[in-house]
């Protein structure tokens, strides 16, 4: 019996502006990492330079972002929903599609408040809501305390990989509907689930 290459090889991509983009629309990152024998994971939203290398910070308390530059393996991991048999338009088994890139990264820290102070200006705009008008203000004794709490990342990619799945093994009448289906997923049917943690974690601090 042959077999056909692993299934992962049809959908990664290269293609560095559609990675760009998917970054840019989906920019909350997991960075893992192994500090002094101990594993160490962190969610922290990055952006990318115009030098190809990305942006962000992270609290000071965090461990993992306490010591010299290290290694990381970055996640972006973006929608992901199941397709059943009704979502194709033949006959097809269920399956999984998802989008996520990830990348081998070397972490710099970037002990410098003025490089700190522009990450939080560029993150503001680039996050912000369409016509809002705040702005980082240095003067605000809140900018300046939180400057004191956190430390700039600077991180510089080595390998990239995008990986797409999005039923590209089917024929296109089957590409299309599991599309159609991928994109009329609603989080609202999640919305009790929701309000539940947000019940809990909020209970939890008072």
């Amino acid at each position: 019996m042959s077999l056909c290459p692993f299934h992962y090889q049809e959908h990664r991509s290269s293609d560095a502006d559609l990675i760009g983009r998917f970054i840019d629309a989906f920019p909350l990152a997991l960075i893992t990492s192994s500090v002094a024998g101990k594993h160490h994971s962190s969610y922290i939203p990055l952006l990318r330079d115009h030098d190809q290398s990305l942006f962000g910070h992270a609290d000071r308390r965090n461990p993992q972002f306490a010591g010299e530059t290290f290694n990381a393996q970055i996640f972006f991991v973006g929608p992901n929903a199941y397709i059943p048999p009704e979502g194709y338009s033949s006959a097809q088994l269920p399956t999984w599609n998802y989008l996520a890139v990830h990348m081998q990264a070397q972490v710099q820290m970037v002990e410098d408040d003025r490089y700190a102070l522009d990450i939080l200006r560029r993150t503001a705009q680039a996050m912000g809501a369409q016509g809002s008008r705040y702005r980082v203000d240095e003067a605000d004794p809140r900018v300046q305390n939180n400057l004191a709490h956190i430390v700039g990342l600077r991180l510089v990619p080595s390998e990239v990989e995008a990986r797409f799945k999005l039923s590209q093994n089917k024929a296109q009448k089957d590409r299309d509907a599991a599309l159609d289906w991928f994109l009329s997923g609603d989080l609202e049917q999640h919305r009790q689930l929701f309000e539940d943690l947000l019940r809990h974690t909020s209970g939890a601090r008072e």
